[in-house]
């Protein structure tokens, strides 16, 4: 490297070396959110943690994070380093279970992510899991986006669409239907019947309750959409439970989910006609296949939706 410009002949710059240590600041900036609470992270102080991300600075000869008035951000070279520290760290830490043999064990965490509604039929099904391996704990992460598995945000996730990454492993659990539900108060109230054929706005005048964020890309809420009309729409729900608990309040006709509906007494299905179709996928990182606890919730989650599929597909009443 030839030397700086206005500095005295000869002079270099000097190469430092990079302290792998070090990224564990970076990743613990990232995870906790600010200096001072990753510094508390890593149980050091705050002018230590600081000097160390000053010192990674200083080897890759760049900035990585600026600062704003709600504290340090990252840059683009910043993110870029926290991403390689994230890969390192799970790395290590699956070097580590290998090793120790903790993979092969059938005990320890393991974290699904999936939708509330999911969620909850997921609880109701797990007994035997809990009754043949206790020592898996299954730790359920509600959450309406999808989680970054190759992230370690989850061990395993139930995912209403196909994943189009090439690196998770992705498997199909079966189809969901999705019929018309009401209030019985509300449809002792309205007195209201719906016709045999429901092609066209069959809901059209009748209060409807409508969906916004992801969850209006669901195939029930595309068929609302369609048979309905906006003004139609009496309050938007952001979850399929929200859009429960508005029908249970007798506010209108919402299109549900027949497995997150079964059992409800105060919900009454209006058609027996499943109006619309959607797909459960279980997705996993590529690592996870031969983790013994990953495998045994992964056979759990599939012998359930096996054996609730005629519940899940909206055949059962």
């Amino acid at each position: 490297m030839g030397p700086l410009q206005g500095s005295p002949p000869g002079a270099t710059i000097a190469k430092m070396s990079l302290n792998w240590d070090d990224l564990r600041f970076v990743l613990a900036l990232r995870q906790a959110g600010s200096l001072g609470a990753a510094a508390r992270m890593l149980k050091v102080e705050q002018s230590t943690a600081s000097r160390r991300l000053g010192a990674l600075e200083a080897a890759l000869g760049g900035k990585l994070v600026v600062r704003t008035p709600e504290g340090l951000k990252f840059n683009a070279a910043g993110e870029l380093t926290a991403d390689l520290a994230e890969t390192m760290q799970a790395g290590i830490e699956a070097l580590e279970r290998r090793i120790g043999g903790e993979d092969q064990k059938p005990e320890g965490l393991v974290r699904l992510s999936a939708t509330e509604s999911v969620a909850t039929f997921i609880m109701q099904g797990l007994l035997p899991l809990r009754a043949d391996h206790p020592k898996i704990q299954v730790e359920l992460v509600v959450a309406t986006a999808a989680l970054d598995l190759m992230r370690r945000e989850a061990d395993l996730a139930i995912r209403m669409f196909r994943e189009s990454a090439p690196t998770l492993v992705t498997r199909k659990l079966g189809e969901l239907g999705w019929s018309i539900y009401a209030s019985r108060d509300w449809v002792e109230r309205s007195q209201v019947a719906l016709p045999a054929d429901l092609s066209g706005r069959v809901l059209a005048g009748q209060p409807v309750i409508g969906f916004r964020g992801s969850v209006a890309r669901a195939p029930g809420a595309t068929w609302l959409s369609e048979h309905s009309h906006p003004e139609d729409i009496v309050l938007t729900a952001d979850s399929v439970a929200s859009a429960m608990n508005a029908a249970r309040a007798g506010l209108g006709v919402a299109v549900l989910p027949c497995f997150a509906v079964h059992g409800d007494t105060k919900l009454v299905r209006l058609t027996p006609h499943v109006v619309a179709r959607g797909e459960a996928f279980l997705v996993i990182p590529p690592d996870h296949r031969e983790t013994v606890r990953v495998r045994l919730v992964m056979d759990a989650v599939q012998a359930l939706f096996a054996r609730e599929r005629v519940v899940l597909e909206g055949s059962a009443p």
